[in-house]
Protein backbone atom coordinates (compact mmCIF):
# COMPACT_ATOMS: atom_id res chain seq x y z
CA UNK A 1 0.00 0.00 0.00
CA UNK A 2 0.94 3.61 -0.98
CA UNK A 3 2.81 4.95 2.37
CA UNK A 4 0.82 8.36 4.08
CA UNK A 5 2.20 11.96 4.42
CA UNK A 6 2.82 13.67 7.53
CA UNK A 7 3.29 17.40 7.58
CA UNK A 8 5.78 19.40 8.89
CA UNK A 9 6.11 22.86 7.70
CA UNK A 10 4.53 25.12 5.04
CA UNK A 11 5.85 28.21 3.50
CA UNK A 12 3.78 30.89 1.39
CA UNK A 13 4.97 28.62 -1.78
CA UNK A 14 5.60 24.91 -0.38
CA UNK A 15 4.85 22.50 1.46
CA UNK A 16 6.76 19.94 3.78
CA UNK A 17 5.67 16.36 4.75
CA UNK A 18 7.63 13.20 5.44
CA UNK A 19 6.44 9.73 3.61
CA UNK A 20 7.39 6.26 4.65
CA UNK A 21 8.43 4.76 7.88
CA UNK A 22 11.36 4.77 10.26
CA UNK A 23 14.69 5.19 8.52
CA UNK A 24 13.28 4.45 5.37
CA UNK A 25 11.32 7.93 5.35
CA UNK A 26 11.76 10.80 2.64
CA UNK A 27 11.28 14.29 2.79
CA UNK A 28 8.79 15.35 0.46
CA UNK A 29 8.83 18.70 -0.69
CA UNK A 30 5.71 20.52 -2.91
CA UNK A 31 6.66 23.80 -4.25
CA UNK A 32 4.87 26.21 -7.35
CA UNK A 33 5.02 29.05 -8.37
CA UNK A 34 8.07 31.26 -11.10
CA UNK A 35 11.40 29.22 -11.28
CA UNK A 36 12.94 32.09 -8.06
CA UNK A 37 9.76 30.92 -6.19
CA UNK A 38 10.07 26.85 -6.54
CA UNK A 39 13.73 27.51 -5.42
CA UNK A 40 13.27 29.68 -2.44
CA UNK A 41 10.69 27.54 -0.73
CA UNK A 42 12.49 24.60 -1.66
CA UNK A 43 15.67 26.55 0.45
CA UNK A 44 13.28 27.67 3.21
CA UNK A 45 11.48 24.26 4.13
CA UNK A 46 14.98 22.06 4.15
CA UNK A 47 17.15 25.22 4.56
CA UNK A 48 19.45 22.69 7.01
CA UNK A 49 19.47 20.11 4.84
CA UNK A 50 20.22 21.96 1.82
CA UNK A 51 23.39 23.52 3.74
CA UNK A 52 24.87 20.54 5.31
CA UNK A 53 24.25 18.37 1.90
CA UNK A 54 25.82 20.86 -0.31
CA UNK A 55 29.31 21.66 1.90
CA UNK A 56 29.91 17.74 2.73
CA UNK A 57 29.14 16.25 -1.14
CA UNK A 58 31.40 19.08 -2.92
CA UNK A 59 34.12 18.37 0.18
CA UNK A 60 34.25 14.90 -0.04
CA UNK A 61 33.53 14.32 -4.00
CA UNK A 62 36.31 16.67 -4.78
CA UNK A 63 38.69 15.05 -2.39
CA UNK A 64 37.43 11.61 -4.02
CA UNK A 65 38.22 13.04 -7.37
CA UNK A 66 41.13 14.19 -6.26
CA UNK A 67 40.11 17.56 -8.03
CA UNK A 68 40.54 21.23 -6.32
CA UNK A 69 36.59 22.93 -5.42
CA UNK A 70 37.17 25.22 -7.95
CA UNK A 71 37.28 22.70 -11.10
CA UNK A 72 33.33 22.83 -10.15
CA UNK A 73 33.42 26.35 -11.34
CA UNK A 74 35.94 25.87 -14.31
CA UNK A 75 32.68 23.45 -15.01
CA UNK A 76 30.18 25.92 -14.90
CA UNK A 77 31.80 28.55 -16.44
CA UNK A 78 31.79 26.08 -19.74
CA UNK A 79 28.09 24.83 -19.39
CA UNK A 80 26.38 28.20 -17.81
CA UNK A 81 25.83 29.03 -22.09
CA UNK A 82 23.99 25.72 -22.66
CA UNK A 83 22.10 26.09 -19.04
CA UNK A 84 18.51 26.75 -19.28
CA UNK A 85 17.89 30.60 -17.89
CA UNK A 86 14.92 29.27 -15.42
CA UNK A 87 17.05 26.60 -13.87
CA UNK A 88 19.23 29.20 -12.89
CA UNK A 89 16.95 31.44 -11.39
CA UNK A 90 15.69 28.29 -9.41
CA UNK A 91 19.24 28.11 -8.14
CA UNK A 92 19.26 31.32 -7.21
CA UNK A 93 15.91 30.86 -5.37
CA UNK A 94 17.37 27.86 -3.71
CA UNK A 95 20.40 30.42 -2.36
CA UNK A 96 18.31 32.60 -1.00
CA UNK A 97 15.68 30.08 0.89
CA UNK A 98 18.16 28.58 2.75
CA UNK A 99 20.42 30.98 3.04
CA UNK A 100 23.64 28.91 1.64
CA UNK A 101 25.87 30.53 -0.78
CA UNK A 102 25.23 30.49 -4.53
CA UNK A 103 28.30 29.48 -5.72
CA UNK A 104 28.22 26.87 -3.24
CA UNK A 105 24.89 25.43 -4.44
CA UNK A 106 25.83 25.72 -8.19
CA UNK A 107 28.96 23.59 -7.16
CA UNK A 108 27.06 20.83 -5.25
CA UNK A 109 24.91 20.51 -8.93
CA UNK A 110 27.32 19.99 -10.88
CA UNK A 111 28.75 17.12 -9.02
CA UNK A 112 26.54 14.52 -10.84
CA UNK A 113 28.59 15.72 -14.24
CA UNK A 114 31.98 16.13 -13.07
CA UNK A 115 32.31 12.76 -11.48
CA UNK A 116 31.50 8.99 -13.11
CA UNK A 117 28.79 6.69 -12.14
CA UNK A 118 27.70 3.26 -12.97
CA UNK A 119 23.68 2.42 -12.65
CA UNK A 120 21.66 -0.45 -14.38
CA UNK A 121 18.31 0.14 -16.00
CA UNK A 122 15.80 -1.70 -17.88
CA UNK A 123 12.00 -0.92 -19.22
CA UNK A 124 9.24 -3.93 -19.61
CA UNK A 125 6.12 -3.85 -21.24
CA UNK A 126 3.33 -5.86 -23.40
CA UNK A 127 4.08 -9.46 -23.33
CA UNK A 128 6.74 -9.12 -20.95
CA UNK A 129 4.15 -7.52 -17.96
CA UNK A 130 1.20 -9.52 -19.27
CA UNK A 131 0.32 -10.26 -15.63
CA UNK A 132 -1.40 -6.65 -15.31
CA UNK A 133 -0.27 -5.32 -18.31
CA UNK A 134 1.59 -2.40 -16.72
CA UNK A 135 4.36 -0.98 -18.08
CA UNK A 136 7.63 -0.76 -15.60
CA UNK A 137 10.79 0.59 -15.44
CA UNK A 138 13.83 0.33 -13.02
CA UNK A 139 16.27 3.23 -12.43
CA UNK A 140 19.49 1.62 -9.63
CA UNK A 141 21.98 4.16 -8.94
CA UNK A 142 25.05 2.65 -8.11
CA UNK A 143 27.22 5.63 -6.90
CA UNK A 144 29.56 6.92 -3.90
CA UNK A 145 28.36 6.53 -0.61
CA UNK A 146 31.03 7.50 1.89
CA UNK A 147 30.26 11.05 0.63
CA UNK A 148 26.75 10.53 2.85
CA UNK A 149 24.72 11.89 -0.37
CA UNK A 150 21.73 9.24 0.88
CA UNK A 151 21.64 11.33 3.98
CA UNK A 152 19.06 13.76 3.16
CA UNK A 153 16.77 12.17 0.22
CA UNK A 154 14.50 14.11 -1.11
CA UNK A 155 11.28 14.16 -3.73
CA UNK A 156 10.62 17.50 -4.81
CA UNK A 157 7.22 17.90 -6.29
CA UNK A 158 7.28 20.68 -8.36
CA UNK A 159 3.98 22.52 -10.14
CA UNK A 160 5.65 25.18 -12.43
CA UNK A 161 4.35 28.26 -13.55
CA UNK A 162 5.79 26.80 -17.38
CA UNK A 163 5.51 22.98 -17.93
CA UNK A 164 3.90 20.79 -16.00
CA UNK A 165 3.94 19.38 -12.65
CA UNK A 166 6.78 16.16 -11.68
CA UNK A 167 8.74 14.87 -9.37
CA UNK A 168 12.67 14.92 -9.05
CA UNK A 169 13.24 12.11 -6.71
CA UNK A 170 16.49 12.77 -5.68
CA UNK A 171 18.19 14.66 -2.14
CA UNK A 172 17.89 18.04 -0.64
CA UNK A 173 19.42 21.06 -2.88
CA UNK A 174 19.77 19.52 -6.14
CA UNK A 175 17.26 20.55 -9.48
CA UNK A 176 19.12 18.49 -11.64
CA UNK A 177 17.52 15.23 -12.33
CA UNK A 178 18.45 12.06 -12.09
CA UNK A 179 15.16 9.59 -11.23
CA UNK A 180 12.19 11.32 -11.79
CA UNK A 181 8.73 10.94 -13.05
CA UNK A 182 6.43 13.37 -14.49
CA UNK A 183 2.14 14.17 -14.08
CA UNK A 184 2.36 13.43 -17.94
CA UNK A 185 3.71 9.49 -17.23
CA UNK A 186 7.50 10.22 -18.50
CA UNK A 187 10.03 8.73 -16.07
CA UNK A 188 13.77 8.96 -16.12
CA UNK A 189 16.85 6.51 -16.13
CA UNK A 190 20.20 6.99 -16.33
CA UNK A 191 24.20 5.24 -16.41
CA UNK A 192 27.38 7.05 -16.25
CA UNK A 193 29.97 5.24 -18.96
CA UNK A 194 33.37 6.18 -21.03
CA UNK A 195 32.59 4.40 -24.57
CA UNK A 196 33.18 7.75 -25.74
CA UNK A 197 35.47 9.70 -23.57
CA UNK A 198 38.07 11.02 -26.27
CA UNK A 199 35.09 13.33 -27.22
CA UNK A 200 33.89 14.63 -23.70
CA UNK A 201 33.54 17.86 -23.18
CA UNK A 202 32.01 20.55 -20.54
CA UNK A 203 30.74 23.02 -23.50
CA UNK A 204 27.32 22.04 -23.24
CA UNK A 205 24.57 20.93 -21.38
CA UNK A 206 24.44 18.86 -18.38
CA UNK A 207 22.78 15.68 -18.41
CA UNK A 208 20.76 16.04 -15.04
CA UNK A 209 19.88 19.56 -16.36
CA UNK A 210 18.22 18.09 -19.73
CA UNK A 211 16.72 15.43 -17.97
CA UNK A 212 15.35 17.43 -15.12
CA UNK A 213 13.64 19.68 -18.70
CA UNK A 214 11.88 16.23 -19.79
CA UNK A 215 10.55 16.00 -16.82
CA UNK A 216 9.16 19.24 -16.74
CA UNK A 217 7.96 20.13 -19.83
CA UNK A 218 8.02 16.95 -22.07
CA UNK A 219 4.47 15.25 -23.09
CA UNK A 220 5.48 11.90 -24.84
CA UNK A 221 8.66 9.90 -25.37
CA UNK A 222 8.97 11.32 -29.07
CA UNK A 223 9.12 14.87 -27.58
CA UNK A 224 11.69 13.52 -24.76
CA UNK A 225 13.96 11.92 -27.55
CA UNK A 226 13.77 14.90 -29.38
CA UNK A 227 15.37 17.02 -26.72
CA UNK A 228 18.01 14.53 -26.24
CA UNK A 229 19.11 14.44 -29.86
CA UNK A 230 18.80 18.40 -30.46
CA UNK A 231 20.51 19.04 -26.68
CA UNK A 232 24.04 20.02 -26.91
CA UNK A 233 25.61 16.76 -24.65
CA UNK A 234 28.65 16.41 -22.84
CA UNK A 235 29.39 13.05 -21.67
CA UNK A 236 29.23 9.30 -22.70
CA UNK A 237 25.73 8.52 -20.86
CA UNK A 238 23.25 5.91 -21.54
CA UNK A 239 19.39 6.66 -20.44
CA UNK A 240 15.99 4.88 -20.47
CA UNK A 241 13.22 7.28 -21.16
CA UNK A 242 9.57 5.56 -20.55
CA UNK A 243 6.12 6.70 -21.48
CA UNK A 244 3.34 5.28 -19.44
CA UNK A 245 0.96 6.33 -22.16
CA UNK A 246 2.62 5.05 -24.84
CA UNK A 247 2.96 2.06 -23.18
CA UNK A 248 6.67 1.62 -23.85
CA UNK A 249 10.56 2.33 -22.92
CA UNK A 250 13.25 3.19 -25.12
CA UNK A 251 17.62 3.01 -24.17
CA UNK A 252 19.90 5.11 -25.41
CA UNK A 253 23.40 5.31 -26.00
CA UNK A 254 25.05 8.93 -26.33
CA UNK A 255 27.53 10.98 -26.02
CA UNK A 256 28.98 14.55 -27.25
CA UNK A 257 28.70 12.77 -31.00
CA UNK A 258 26.41 10.31 -31.03
CA UNK A 259 22.58 9.64 -29.82
CA UNK A 260 21.21 5.84 -30.61
CA UNK A 261 17.85 4.98 -29.50
CA UNK A 262 16.97 1.51 -28.79
CA UNK A 263 13.78 -0.50 -28.67
CA UNK A 264 13.53 -4.13 -27.68
CA UNK A 265 13.65 -5.24 -31.28
CA UNK A 266 16.89 -3.33 -31.91
CA UNK A 267 18.89 -3.44 -28.37
CA UNK A 268 22.78 -3.36 -28.23
CA UNK A 269 25.32 -4.28 -27.65
CA UNK A 270 24.18 -7.80 -28.70
CA UNK A 271 26.13 -10.48 -27.08
CA UNK A 272 25.71 -13.73 -25.86
CA UNK A 273 25.42 -12.05 -22.71
CA UNK A 274 23.02 -9.28 -23.34
CA UNK A 275 20.60 -10.87 -26.09
CA UNK A 276 17.40 -9.17 -27.18
CA UNK A 277 14.56 -10.10 -25.13
CA UNK A 278 10.54 -8.87 -26.31
CA UNK A 279 8.75 -6.23 -25.25
CA UNK A 280 11.91 -5.39 -22.62
CA UNK A 281 15.36 -2.77 -22.64
CA UNK A 282 17.41 -3.55 -20.33
CA UNK A 283 21.45 -2.78 -19.43
CA UNK A 284 23.43 -4.08 -16.37
CA UNK A 285 26.05 -1.35 -14.75
CA UNK A 286 26.57 0.09 -18.25
CA UNK A 287 27.67 -0.58 -21.92
CA UNK A 288 28.77 -4.37 -21.94
CA UNK A 289 29.50 -5.55 -18.50
CA UNK A 290 29.21 -9.09 -19.28
CA UNK A 291 28.83 -9.99 -15.39
CA UNK A 292 25.86 -7.64 -14.67
CA UNK A 293 24.21 -7.93 -18.54
CA UNK A 294 23.77 -11.16 -17.92
CA UNK A 295 22.30 -11.46 -13.94
CA UNK A 296 19.94 -8.85 -15.31
CA UNK A 297 19.14 -11.16 -18.38
CA UNK A 298 18.60 -13.94 -16.54
CA UNK A 299 16.28 -13.04 -13.80
CA UNK A 300 14.32 -10.99 -16.42
CA UNK A 301 13.86 -13.93 -18.11
CA UNK A 302 12.95 -15.76 -15.00
CA UNK A 303 10.00 -13.57 -14.54
CA UNK A 304 8.73 -12.73 -17.99
CA UNK A 305 5.26 -12.46 -18.14
CA UNK A 306 4.69 -11.14 -14.78
CA UNK A 307 7.57 -8.86 -14.41
CA UNK A 308 6.03 -6.10 -11.95
CA UNK A 309 7.09 -4.32 -8.90
CA UNK A 310 7.29 -6.52 -6.26
CA UNK A 311 9.82 -9.22 -8.05
CA UNK A 312 11.64 -6.55 -8.69
CA UNK A 313 11.90 -5.22 -5.38
CA UNK A 314 12.25 -8.64 -3.89
CA UNK A 315 14.44 -10.51 -6.33
CA UNK A 316 15.92 -8.77 -9.47
CA UNK A 317 17.44 -6.17 -7.44
CA UNK A 318 19.17 -8.03 -4.15
CA UNK A 319 19.89 -10.94 -7.36
CA UNK A 320 22.02 -8.35 -9.49
CA UNK A 321 23.12 -6.40 -6.79
CA UNK A 322 22.64 -3.13 -8.46
CA UNK A 323 20.82 0.43 -6.91
CA UNK A 324 23.75 0.82 -3.91
CA UNK A 325 22.76 4.65 -3.44
CA UNK A 326 19.06 4.74 -4.60
CA UNK A 327 16.47 2.35 -6.46
CA UNK A 328 13.49 3.54 -7.70
CA UNK A 329 11.02 1.44 -9.60
CA UNK A 330 8.34 3.43 -11.80
CA UNK A 331 5.19 1.90 -12.60
CA UNK A 332 4.43 4.46 -15.55
CA UNK A 333 0.50 3.15 -16.54
CA UNK A 334 -0.46 3.56 -12.94
CA UNK A 335 1.74 6.51 -11.70
CA UNK A 336 3.31 4.90 -8.42
CA UNK A 337 6.67 4.65 -7.44
CA UNK A 338 8.54 2.47 -4.56
CA UNK A 339 12.26 4.26 -3.77
CA UNK A 340 15.06 3.34 -1.33
CA UNK A 341 17.89 5.25 -0.37
CA UNK A 342 20.90 3.54 1.16
CA UNK A 343 21.38 3.56 5.29
CA UNK A 344 22.95 7.35 6.26
CA UNK A 345 25.02 7.04 9.55
CA UNK A 346 23.26 6.60 12.75
CA UNK A 347 20.92 4.41 11.15
CA UNK A 348 19.80 0.52 11.20
CA UNK A 349 19.26 -1.75 8.59
CA UNK A 350 21.34 -2.99 5.30
CA UNK A 351 23.60 -0.57 3.81
CA UNK A 352 22.57 -1.02 0.15
CA UNK A 353 19.52 0.66 -1.13
CA UNK A 354 18.48 -2.12 -2.83
CA UNK A 355 18.61 -4.50 0.84
CA UNK A 356 16.56 -2.01 2.12
CA UNK A 357 12.36 -1.34 2.44
CA UNK A 358 10.53 0.56 -0.47
CA UNK A 359 8.55 3.31 0.29
CA UNK A 360 5.62 3.03 -2.04
CA UNK A 361 4.60 6.32 -3.39
CA UNK A 362 1.28 6.86 -5.27
CA UNK A 363 2.42 9.61 -7.61
CA UNK A 364 -1.48 10.37 -9.33
CA UNK A 365 -2.44 11.63 -5.91
CA UNK A 366 0.24 13.38 -5.02
CA UNK A 367 0.44 15.46 -8.22
CA UNK A 368 -3.71 15.74 -8.10
CA UNK A 369 -2.85 17.43 -4.64
CA UNK A 370 -0.11 19.58 -5.30
CA UNK A 371 -2.05 20.91 -8.35
CA UNK A 372 -4.45 22.07 -6.03
CA UNK A 373 -2.10 23.17 -3.61
CA UNK A 374 -0.49 25.36 -6.01
CA UNK A 375 -4.16 26.50 -6.85
CA UNK A 376 -5.01 27.97 -3.46
CA UNK A 377 -4.31 31.76 -3.06
CA UNK A 378 -1.52 32.09 -0.40
CA UNK A 379 -2.50 33.07 3.46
Amino acid sequence: MPASLRFVAKTRQGRLEMIGQGDEQIRLVTVWGTPFECGRAHGELLAKEVTGHAARLIDLMTRDMKQPVEALDQVYAATKPHTPAHLLEELKGLAEGSGAPLQQIIRANLIGEASEWHCSLFGAWGKATRADGHVYQLRALDYEIRAEIQRYPAIIVCVPDKGHPFANIGWAGVIGAISGISSAQIAISEIGDNYDQANDTFDGQPFMYMLREILQFDQTLQAALDRVRKTPRTTSIMYGIGDGKLGEVRSLQTSRTLCNVYHAGNLEPLTPTHPRIPDIVYHGMSWDVPKYDKALHDKLVEHYGRIDAKVTIEDILPSVGTGNLQAVVYDLTALRVWVANARAAGEKGPLNAYERSFVEIDMKQVFRRAAQLAAEKPR
